[in-house]
């Protein structure tokens, strides 16, 4: 019963999509780095409407997740925690910054929410390079 249990466990939790994120802003970078992938660094705060409407109906979209799963490392940092912001400018949350796997920004940020399909763009605009 329980091998029949983690099996239904494990196949439910599959079924949604769900981005990982790194544990830290240098963890992350090292990661895409490693990895050759893009860096999807996200400013926030627990406060922020739009930020958890993105996590909620944008990043567990499951073109959207796959997408970022298969080119991007998301790092999150939380802009009350960290307020020196890595040196980057942030305007409001969310702000999303795309970094190459040097760590260097890849075209232009990105300030505010978006629908999945907007940011599912916007991922495809910044690894094609525009």
């Amino acid at each position: 019963m329980k091998k029949v249990l983690l099996a239904l466990l494990l196949i439910s939790s599959s079924l949604f999509a769900e981005l990982d994120w790194a544990p830290s802003y240098e963890q992350g970078l090292a990661q895409a780095k490693n990895e050759h992938k893009i860096v999807m660094l996200m400013f926030s705060k627990k406060t922020c409407k739009m930020c958890n409407i993105m996590k909620k109906s944008v990043y567990e979209n499951d073109e959207v997740a796959e997408y970022v799963k298969s080119f991007y490392v998301s790092i999150e940092i939380d802009v009350e925690l960290h307020p020196d912001k890595y040196g980057y400018a942030v305007f409001g949350t969310p702000t999303y910054y795309f970094l190459g796997s040097n760590g260097k920004q890849i075209g232009r940020m990105m300030v505010g929410g978006a629908t999945a399909e907007g940011f599912l763009q916007k991922l495809k605009e910044v690894k094609q390079g525009k």
